[in-house]
């Protein structure tokens, strides 16, 4: 018989009053409140998508390259917003962000935008331009037509179909920014982490964006992590690259709850102020020597890629390069075999593993394991 749910105690009550906020916390509310609706204003407009068509075409919508590659709905996703779109159904706002030039940057709705923008073949430089309708739900002999061959009464109807613009502007750019992009990716393709990063910080310096790309592409570090093919697309490797630079480079100024927010901070402060390059060539020298091990190096027994000890040996081995080089093979495997079973070390990974404490500790350790 189920039991009804435990009433709050006076003991309960009175613990929860010891715990409320004071008025120095409410105060301090207020003001964090007040601070971020200050840094940001919001507008909307309503626009049929023709005009948002040529908005783009006239380069006054922008959609970055980087956040433009994320565009990954299928045929059959598109045949059926299309469809949408000819029946009059109610469709979602799309989210812009005024930069200082007055242009429009997508923020949120890229796979409804680009669907359309691809239909018309307008989409720059992408693969899925021109394509033709799949079989849908309400209206199946859709299938088969494309911009071309569809009547031109419903191509206007399509061009005629209104949308609601919700602008967005700020004052503090980027990290409202990163914000906007995390908490108004609801679709169907949510981003990665990494792929937010890459969307947002491209738009101030892509130079660092092209040093995670090429770092990615290293041919030791795909052998030994043997990524899949979802974790190739969204990022995943450059994710591990910048995680490794904010690591090494960024260990000291971990004030982040969790390693995610760390590396936003890190890859923020490395496109504003600049970073030192070298630092991936003594990965790939670290990648190198570990070749001989092969995927094993970063995986414990019986289990997939680990990214704990990938912090620990890579950050280690990193910051003992010069004796490391001086190591031979066999001492170095002995010593990541060693490591791998060290209960202490194995208490830093599993469950939690991502918080602050545990990844400042594990890299700690790594880096007097490897001394």
């Amino acid at each position: 018989m189920a039991h009804p749910a435990r009433l709050p105690s006076t003991a309960d009550d009175d613990t929860a009053i010891d715990q409320s906020p004071d008025e120095d916390q409410k105060q301090r509310l207020a003001e964090q409140l007040e601070k971020q609706r200050n840094s940001l204003s919001t507008d909307r407009l309503d626009m049929s998508y023709g005009e948002i068509l040529s908005m783009y075409d006239r380069e006054e919508l922008v959609i970055d390259p980087e956040f433009q590659r994320l565009f990954r709905w299928d045929i059959c996703q598109m045949s059926r917003f299309l469809e949408s779109v000819l029946l009059g159904i109610p469709i979602p706002p799309i989210f812009v962000a005024e930069n200082d030039d007055g242009e429009w940057e997508l923020v949120d709705g890229l796979q409804r935008t680009a669907t359309l923008l691809s239909f018309f073949g307008l989409l720059y430089h992408h693969e899925k331009n021109n394509w033709k309708c799949d079989a849908v739900d309400l209206i199946p002999d859709l299938q088969g037509f494309d911009y071309r061959t569809l009547p031109r009464k419903f191509l206007l109807n399509i061009k005629r179909a209104p949308c609601r613009i919700e602008i967005l502007r700020w004052k503090s750019q980027h990290d409202m920014r990163y914000e906007l992009f995390s908490r108004l990716n609801t679709g169907g393709s949510p981003l990665t982490d990494q792929e937010i990063r890459n969307c947002i910080y491209r738009g101030v310096d892509a130079t660092f964006n092209r040093l995670l790309k090429r770092a990615s592409d290293h041919a030791a570090l795909i052998t030994l992590v043997c990524p899949t093919e979802t974790q190739e697309k969204t990022l995943y490797m450059q994710e591990l690259v910048l995680r490794f630079l904010s690591l090494h480079e960024g260990l000291e100024d971990f004030k982040a709850a969790y390693i995610k927010e760390h590396m936003t901070a890190y890859m923020k402060k490395a496109v504003h102020e600049g970073f030192d390059d070298h630092v991936v060539d003594l990965l790939f020298e670290v990648l190198d020597l570990l070749m001989p091990f092969g995927k094993d190096v970063f995986r414990f027994e019986r289990s997939g890629f680990s990214s704990s000890l990938f912090d620990a040996i890579t950050v280690g081995m990193a910051k003992n390069i010069v004796s490391i080089r001086e190591m031979k093979s066999e001492e170095l495997e002995e010593k990541i075999i060693q490591l791998k079973a060290d209960g202490a070390f194995r208490g830093l990974t599993g469950s939690a593993a991502s918080g602050k404490a545990r990844v400042v500790k594990r890299v700690q350790k790594g880096i007097e394991w490897f001394s």
